[in-house]
């Protein structure tokens, strides 16, 4: 769909403890980072609802953005007022009107309240006769299918906002829905894959809206859902913004017009169109054909290869760098090597592989065949180890497997975490493998992690920072970029567990130069790709034309 008009439903501003100092956090960040992404209009919280009294707080927040009441709406905390201090719903009622606030939120957690009719009836009775919007979040509802029940039934002529839900509570958002009509998701970092098609199709659009998250994460993460969207325009539009504005009985918002100086990424991708200049996926797992998921709490719909190309297709990506998720989270590695190299040699141009080998498993002669085969003779680039096994990346049983690569110079994708020896491990390989280039995965995902990987590749030029990560973390990406360089930053999805396409938009929308973002999206992982020496292999042919 060509420029939707974007009605964000969840988005907040103001201090609050344990904020990072580069997070941005002010009701101008707010401002800017709405114009930068295209969003015309948000239904805004104050931070500080969960750290001081909320309806004081509330009326702060009514007042500080009366200013921008054209494209700020706002939702104010509430609880039960048995406590003594919070308003009864009636004088609540009568201050919500004053202030033509139409959305609440409510915080049961957080301000440590029962969720039973003794204590909800009256907000409930108060409510209901008006359909007032109500949000809260799985955690706040201690991510409890009887408390979410319980709490939808209460407030049953409401639409209510299930927020923050995550990709691994796929199994609980679909019993919610299926058990409470009134029960609504929005996506800021329910970003499972294709989720909104799924749900869009099982409950219908109208209980579907985009969240951002803003300003903390990336407003072009929640785009990136709307701009290359699976669904039908009409269910984009009610997804972007139309059900917001039903809910809360308000006109649509003015639309933005693509600015004038907007560059050819931002204008494909508001238009709706896959991107046109080479996309290249540095970070990407795969199930079997057929499958929808991987055990455990991982739903992946549609996650084998040739349905996730259909995706990449619709936004643009030429080329995917794929490892098995049996083979790294399962530990599965034999089956996992066998599917990659299948899958790869059924889509040689628009899929690369990455071996996986695992040292409580596999003897050395086992990881050297694993090598010779996978690297030597059909032509992977990439290597990944993984944390299941508890061994850290720098252990002497990985040596052959990092030998064959620094031989090679081909890369490695590291998530770090401790019991794999964190980025200490990653410096030691970095230093002792110097033609290895090590992507440290999900850099994005915290501030801490991204000093610490700037830290490393200040002194390691073979350190590079990989992004993905659902938080998607607003400025994270310009930061890195100004710290490490634009060329050592990669985009890539970690798809089919998290959607890809907010991990694309979070790239696209970056405050960066044109000639940065093409870097992030493909160049830089080009150049890794090209360092390789496979003789007898090459490289697919979208990459090969870039370097020609």
């Amino acid at each position: 769909m060509d420029n939707p008009i974007l009605f964000d439903c969840w988005a907040a501003y103001g201090p609050h403890p344990s904020k990072d100092p580069e997070q941005r956090w002010t009701l101008a960040h707010l401002l800017q980072d709405l114009d930068l992404y295209g969003i015309s209009a948000a239904l805004v919280r104050h931070d500080q609802f969960a750290h001081y009294d909320p309806m004081h707080i509330n009326r702060r927040l009514t007042a500080e953005i009366a200013p921008h009441r054209d494209r700020l709406h706002p939702c104010w905390c509430v609880m039960p007022h048995q406590a003594g201090d919070f308003p009864e719903p009636r004088a609540l009622l009568k201050a919500m009107d004053e202030e033509a606030v139409r959305a609440a939120l409510f915080l049961p957690n957080t301000h440590g309240y029962p969720i039973h009719e003794d204590i909800l009836a009256p907000l409930a009775q108060a409510f209901n006769p008006r359909q007032m919007l109500v949000l809260t979040t799985l955690s706040e509802l201690g991510a409890s299918y009887e408390n979410a029940v319980r709490f939808c039934r209460l407030f049953s002529s409401c639409p209510v906002v299930l927020a923050e839900g995550s990709w691994a509570q796929w199994r609980l958002l679909v019993a919610i829905l299926d058990a409470c009509p009134n029960a609504c998701i929005e996506m800021s970092s329910f970003q499972a894959n294709r989720a909104p098609e799924f749900f869009a199709e099982r409950y219908g659009a109208g209980r579907v809206l985009i969240g951002s998250g803003l300003p903390m994460r990336s407003g072009g993460a929640a785009r990136g859902m709307v701009d290359w969207s699976l669904l039908d325009d009409d269910s984009v539009a009610r997804i972007a913004g139309k059900n917001l504005a039903g809910y809360l009985k308000a006109p649509m918002p003015k639309p933005l017009p693509v600015p004038a100086n907007a560059d050819v990424l931002v204008r494909e991708a508001r238009a709706g169109k896959p991107l046109s200049m080479m996309v290249l996926d540095a970070h990407c797992h795969v199930l079997d054909d057929g499958l929808n998921g991987a055990g455990n709490h991982y739903v992946m719909i549609k996650g084998d290869s040739l349905s996730m190309l259909e995706l990449t297709h619709r936004m643009g990506i030429d080329v995917t760098a794929m490892m098995s998720w049996s083979g790294t989270v399962s530990m599965d590695v034999v089956a996992g090597n066998t599917q990659i190299e299948a899958i790869v040699r059924r889509s040689p141009e628009e899929i690369l592989g990455l071996s996986s080998a695992d040292p409580t498993h596999q003897s050395p002669e086992e990881i050297r065949a694993v090598c010779e085969h996978y690297h030597g003779r059909v032509g992977f680039r990439g290597l990944k180890p993984y944390t299941r096994n508890d061994v850290p990346y720098n252990d002497p049983r990985y040596d052959d497997y990092w030998t064959y690569a620094n031989a090679h110079r081909l890369y490695g994708l590291l998530h770090t975490a401790s019991n794999v020896g964190g980025m200490a491990a990653v410096r030691d390989l970095a230093r002792r493998f110097p033609e290895v280039t090590f992507l440290v995965a999900h850099t994005g995902s915290s501030w801490s992690l991204a000093r610490q990987v700037a830290d490393a590749a200040s002194q390691f030029p073979n350190i590079v920072a990989e992004l993905t990560y659902t938080a998607a973390i607003n400025g994270i990406i310009e930061w890195l970029c100004s710290r490490m360089g634009p060329e050592r930053v990669l985009f890539g999805t970690d798809a089919p567990m998290r959607d890809p396409r907010p991990q694309l938009g979070w790239c696209v929308y970056a405050d960066l130069p044109e000639a940065h973002k093409r870097l992030l999206v493909g160049g830089n992982f080009a150049r890794i790709l090209r360092r390789g020496d496979l003789p007898g292999h090459e490289l697919p042919a979208v990459i090969r034309r870039a370097t020609a």
